[in-house]
């Protein structure tokens, strides 16, 4: 199950001229529109990391300290909220046996919850470290999975 079949439904007013202009036009990210809500389509080398959210804080403090860190977010999901940490892969998915059990690498055409700029307090993703235009790179996936097994 993706993602964006987890995610709770809100509703919102429409914000789709500025996610457009900002996640399309600036960060060249495939946006898909569910309603009111603006999805990243993970494909073209950007996949996520996502893990609870009572762990998200120390993977990305060793993120932080490596100089690894990118755009994360909070995604509120059936399974509670989690922690979504955007990555550039090469194209190579760990298999999901060599992953920690609470860590999920999503890829290929998941469709992940964007944070709406609809000013509601109940929206279903949050950004924890948005994403900045003067510094458009992602993390790889290597370096994010690096940062979730601790030394």
């Amino acid at each position: 199950m993706s993602l964006d079949h987890q995610v709770l439904p809100v509703e919102s007013r429409s914000i789709r001229p500025r996610g457009d202009a900002f996640y399309g036009r600036l960060f060249g990210w495939s946006l898909k529109w569910l309603g009111p809500q603006p999805f990243l389509v993970l494909e073209g080398g950007i996949c996520a990391v996502t893990l609870p959210k009572i762990n998200g804080a120390q993977v990305l403090a060793r993120l932080a300290e490596t100089g690894c860190e990118g755009p994360a977010m909070t995604v509120l999901t059936q399974q509670g909220p989690r922690v979504a940490i955007l990555a550039e892969t090469d194209g190579l998915i760990p298999s999901r046996d060599s992953l920690p059990q609470h860590v999920e690498v999503l890829a290929w055409g998941t469709l992940l919850p964007l944070p709406a700029d609809s000013g509601r307090a109940e929206a279903h993703a949050e950004w924890l470290s948005a994403p900045d235009p003067r510094q458009r790179w992602l993390p790889s996936l290597d370096a994010v999975l690096a940062g979730v097994r601790p030394r």
